[in-house]
Parts: C-alpha cells; structure tokens; sequence
C-alpha cells in the first residue's frame, strides 16, 4: 500500500510516467498471471494436434515461446492467441469468450493447480484482475491487426502495422520466432528463402517503433 500511495504521488507530477509505473508493479506482483495463464489454456486447446513446419507440436514450439517473450500482460495473451484466428475454427468473441470463461473457473475453484502452468509470469498470488471491456478492445484490435486473411496484399498487411503498438510489438516476437530456421530439422531452400523475406519484413517493422528517450 505505501508503494501504490508513492505511485499515486508520482503521478501527481507526471501522470504518464506513474501510470506506467503502476502498471509495471502491478505485472511484477502477478495479478495479470490468471488471465494470461487462462489465454494459455486456451491457445493450447484450439490449437491441439498442429505440427509447425518443423514437425514440432505447435503450441510449444511457437505460441508459447512468443507469449513468453512478450513484456506486458496484453502482449502475452496476445503473443497466446495471435494465430488462433486464422488457423482455427474460432472467431475473435468466441476465443475472448473462452478466456473468460476460464478464467472465472479459476477464480471460483479451490484448486491452485493452474498456477504452474507455463511459467510465464510472476507467481500468482491470491489477487485476480479482470481486463476491462476497453482492455478486450484494445486486445481485439491487435488480433485483428495480426490476421494476414484480412489484408489484400503482404505489403498492405505489414504496413498496417504502423497503427497499432500492441500488435506491431507482438508480431516483431512472432517474426523472431518465425526466422529461428533451428525449428525444422532438415530446412530446404524455400525455408531459407521464407526467413530472408521475414528478414526484410522484420527490418521494416522495426522502423515502426517509436525512438527510445533516454
């Protein structure tokens, strides 16, 4: 408490800075791990039997390892169910739907269970937050953003991501987990020209990102 009443101080001075801040103790604390976990869950059973380009089961070679690299709770879920749209039968309501779901089963059991799954994020606690609908919202839109099915070209696709941080951040991890050729155990010459393309794709979307103030 006398940390949040510092926090509340800060932001008197500069309400950007304690806002972010906040957010950041709030992620250390681990009060988004339930509803990050419960993405997981998700993610993992939608996409139950895909095999990546390398024969690997697709939840652990891709999904996972790119909601880990994320660094905020958003990016993680996100990072989670990025390719759930397009790969599965799912549409965006009925995937949110079941996170919700499955994270007020979390909510409601005794069971503690769940608090070892992935090892994502900070240890739950016995603290559980709720995303806003204005946090859905913001998580839909990246997801939208994310599905290549929408755009007309690939150049239209990458470029849309000038528009949204959140999905431009998740999909830089995606690229960088999509470039790592060691997933496929015997590569051939249209996988290595597959991660020279996502070489210049990735390039570009790393001009997107906004200057680092230091």
């Amino acid at each position: 408490m006398l940390y949040r009443d510092y926090l509340a101080h800060i932001s008197s001075f500069d309400p950007v800075e304690g806002k972010r801040r906040f957010l950041d103790l709030e992620d250390s604390l681990g009060y988004w791990s339930p509803v990050v976990i419960s993405a997981g869950m998700v993610a993992r059973e939608v996409h139950q039997g895909q095999k990546d380009k390398g024969g690997n089961d697709y939840f652990q070679s891709h999904l996972l390892p790119v909601a880990k690299s994320g660094f905020t709770w958003k990016e993680k879920i996100v990072g989670f169910l990025h390719d759930s749209i397009e790969d599965t039968d799912y549409d965006l309501d009925s995937l949110f739907s079941m996170v919700k779901t499955k994270l007020n089963d979390i909510a409601a059991s005794p069971d503690t269970d769940w608090k070892e799954e992935f090892d994502i994020m900070p240890f739950p606690g016995d603290s559980i937050f709720f995303p806003s609908e204005d946090d859905w919202k913001e998580m839909g839109e990246a997801l939208m953003v994310l599905n290549h099915k929408t755009a007309a070209t690939r150049e239209e696709y990458i470029q849309r991501f000038r528009k949204n941080p959140l999905a431009l951040r998740v999909k830089l991890k995606d690229m960088e987990n999509n470039m790592d050729i060691s997933r496929i155990p015997s590569p051939t010459p249209e996988d290595y020209e597959r991660r020279e393309r996502y070489k210049a794709e990735y390039s570009t979307l790393l001009g997107m990102l906004p200057p680092i103030d230091y």
